[in-house]
């Protein structure tokens, strides 16, 4: 097992060198390398999202998104840089990303105080060098009314995966939810023009490919345990992708759920 583990490993490696050296491919069933272009799958429940916001920073980068069916979609990176500012967070979206309200029958907005159950899974394989991170992206606002130009007033980031990267903000504990470690980080964003958030990160101790949580398990640590979070916000979106600083890589998800119930 160990030794097919190993192979595949080593031929995804593979793969993503070649894609590198070759440029963006378009060797997918669907695929796009524009910017903020959108793959929709599961009735447009989600999209992957070519999210390239920090791409001003940096020249010569390239990006892929990819949806070959519901078990086998990622994205290919290709970003030259050494700095330790993100470039870009490639993404799978339910919900609201700036956008005239959200996705069709996400579940989302829900609001804290209703206690519904944020489930989500998912399973991943990573490929890459450099700095990098994987995690889930989620958004919280004052209005159930989200619209493109609605400033979120708290951001909660979960990361799966950390690779030479480093969070927002300062650490402030160590903590057990849904059975697993993690660092704890608050910040505040500063996006100018009198807009900003509270950014609240969750490392995981140990990286790992795979997760089923319950995102309520960590609103509820945030607004019960510490008194950061009011219950009177709504949750307008769950995000799992890669904060990207600089490398190259390819990531391929192959289970992917996000149920408000």
């Amino acid at each position: 097992m160990k030794n097919n583990h190993l192979l595949k490993s080593i031929l995804l490696w593979g793969a993503v060198c070649i894609i590198v050296l070759a440029g963006p491919l378009s060797a997918f069933a669907a695929s796009s390398s524009n910017p903020s272009d959108k793959l929709y799958f599961k009735n447009k429940k989600y999209y992957i999202f070519n999210n390239v916001w920090g791409a001003d920073q940096v020249s010569g980068w390239w990006q892929t998104i990819y949806h070959n069916n519901d078990s086998d979609m990622g994205w290919v990176w290709n970003w030259p840089s050494n700095t330790s500012t993100v470039k870009a967070y490639p993404s799978i979206v339910s919900g609201w990303h700036w956008t005239e309200g959200y996705t069709a029958g996400s579940g989302f907005p829900t609001r804290l105080s209703d206690q519904k159950n944020i489930n989500t899974k998912v399973s991943y394989s990573i490929s890459a060098n450099g700095t990098y991170n994987a995690a889930y992206d989620i958004w919280l606002h004052n209005t159930n009314k989200a619209s493109w130009d609605s400033a979120p007033t708290d951001e909660i980031m979960i990361w799966l995966n950390n690779t030479n990267a480093g969070p927002a903000g300062s650490y402030v504990e160590t903590v057990s939810i849904g059975g697993h470690s993690w660092k704890v980080y608050k910040g505040y964003i500063d996006a100018g023009g009198g807009k900003g958030w509270n950014v609240f990160s969750f490392i995981r101790t140990a990286n790992t490919q795979s997760a089923n949580l319950n995102i309520r398990d960590f609103t509820n640590y945030l607004a019960d345990s510490k008194q950061w979070l009011s219950k009177t916000k709504y949750v307008s979106s769950v995000e799992f992708g890669t904060e990207v600083f600089g490398g190259t890589g390819q990531i391929n998800i192959s289970n992917w759920d996000v149920t408000v119930r």
